[in-house]
């Protein structure tokens, strides 16, 4: 999806449903690509951070639950991944930001739920055997994935993606997903913005806006 001239509050309302699934009839993740000449790091991160305040609006009118940070991170990665959910609360969902680079990349996003289905004869025998990183062949979730190419040089881009396990607590349907790097290149930076959000009670007592200053002030990039 394409952003132009729309609202935070728009784009939210317009992907909530998609993300915060419920049945596998929705992706379980949407893209959001930003022109480079639009924006600024900054303000990239900023938008970030406008999405989770309206995303987590829309969850408490949902589910009762607001999203509280996991983690709120920038790291320069250049690795590949196997299929995983990130590690965080049964019901959370991860955000993740691209800055423009020259290194590509694509990002694989896979429905376990309707995996499963397929290859388990009740959803209850694959919730007590779901393996948070996905150890067997990859070909096995081919006809579940999606690939994202989620970094270029000329655009900064948002991928979200329910992140949550399947447990019987759980409301919303998550998605594996991993890193494919194509041209790898040490000598380039690839810069990724990481949001865990999980779904919280409204009561708790949460450190969201000081973790949001720091990284909207932030120069620090791990590695």
């Amino acid at each position: 999806m394409k952003i132009k001239e729309e609202t935070i509050k728009h784009i939210a309302e317009k992907n909530f449903k998609s993300v915060f699934r419920t049945t596998t009839e929705a992706p379980g993740f949407v893209h959001l690509v930003f022109n480079k000449k639009e924006i600024t790091p900054y303000r990239f991160r900023s938008i970030m951070i406008d999405l989770k305040k309206e995303l987590s609006k829309l969850s408490v009118s949902a589910f009762n639950k607001k999203l509280s940070y996991h983690w709120l991170v920038r790291f320069d990665q250049q690795v590949n991944t196997p299929f995983h959910v990130d590690n965080a609360a049964d019901e959370s969902i991860l955000m993740l930001g691209y800055e423009p680079s020259e290194i590509k990349s694509e990002l694989h996003v896979a429905d376990y739920h309707a995996y499963a289905n397929k290859a388990y004869k009740t959803l209850e025998d694959y919730s007590n055997k779901f393996p948070p990183v996905f150890k067997k062949d990859d070909d096995l979730l081919k006809p579940f994935t999606s690939k994202i190419n989620s970094v270029n040089k000329d655009n900064y881009s948002i991928v979200i993606i329910n992140n949550s396990s399947p447990k019987s607590n759980v409301s919303t349907l998550g998605m594996y997903h991993k890193a494919l790097i194509i041209n790898k290149d040490l000598s380039k930076s690839r810069v990724v913005n990481s949001m865990v959000l999980n779904m919280v009670s409204i009561d708790k007592i949460t450190e969201d806006e000081q973790k949001e200053n720091i990284f909207l002030s932030t120069n620090l990039i791990s590695k």
